[in-house]
């Protein structure tokens, strides 16, 4: 079973003390999505491995709340994020986006900041007393874009790429673009080298344009 604990934290943006949960144990007996995501059973793991601060909304996993906020980031959090934790109850999927939100304003590396995006695609719906009816497409589409500026400015090589590439031809498949799918698909098999890994990637994209899945096999 999927074990969370609450944990204290101290904000560095605006130095509010809070609790949240972390994760300390899951599973995998719910399988594993064609686009990686490992499904525990019972209470999924995510919403013990990203956490927003109470007070101004500041987000990220545990390891981010010992940094620092540079004063950028700290006005960007005050304008476009504290307004909405005090009007709403962050699902965990909206605090992944705060996340890529606060990572693309810190300019961390795009396939860093898809990741986000797919981890709040992810976790969308879990909580659907919270979520909108478009969130889902809409994230997705932002894990794509960020995605592709990846690929296309050489941020990722070898396996790592090949995955990314992978993953943007599985998001096109889930947002109902099956030929843009289908064209990450095929660069993904004629892209792919001689290891091991890089073949079964392959694979799994020649089986996804022609007989998809949602489920790892």
């Amino acid at each position: 079973m999927t074990t969370i604990y609450p944990h204290d934290f101290d904000c560095p943006n605006c130095g509010t003390s809070f609790q949240s949960y972390l994760t300390h144990s899951t599973n995998t007996f719910g399988g594993v999505t064609t686009d990686f995501r490992p499904l525990a059973g019972g209470s999924q793991p995510d919403r013990g491995l990203i956490h927003t601060c109470d007070g101004c909304g500041f987000t990220g996993s545990a390891d981010a709340f010992a940094g620092t906020v540079d004063e950028k980031v700290s006005r960007l959090i005050a304008e476009r994020i504290t307004p909405l934790v005090r009007d709403e109850r962050s699902s965990t999927s909206r605090r992944f986006e705060y996340a890529a939100w606060i990572a693309t304003w810190r300019d961390h590396a795009p396939d860093k900041v898809g990741d986000l995006y797919l981890r709040a695609a992810w976790a969308w719906g879990d909580e659907p007393e919270v979520e909108s009816a478009e969130g889902q497409e809409y994230l997705r589409r932002q894990a794509i874009e960020h995605f592709e500026r990846a690929i296309e400015g050489d941020h990722v090589t070898g396996r790592d790429a090949q995955v990314i590439t992978y993953l943007i031809g599985e998001q096109y498949r889930r947002v109902g673009e099956p030929e843009a799918a289908a064209r990450w698909y095929d660069r993904v098999v004629a892209e792919a080298g001689s290891d091991p890994e890089q073949r079964r990637i392959a694979d799994l994209a020649r089986q996804q344009k022609t007989d998809p899945q949602e489920y790892l096999r």
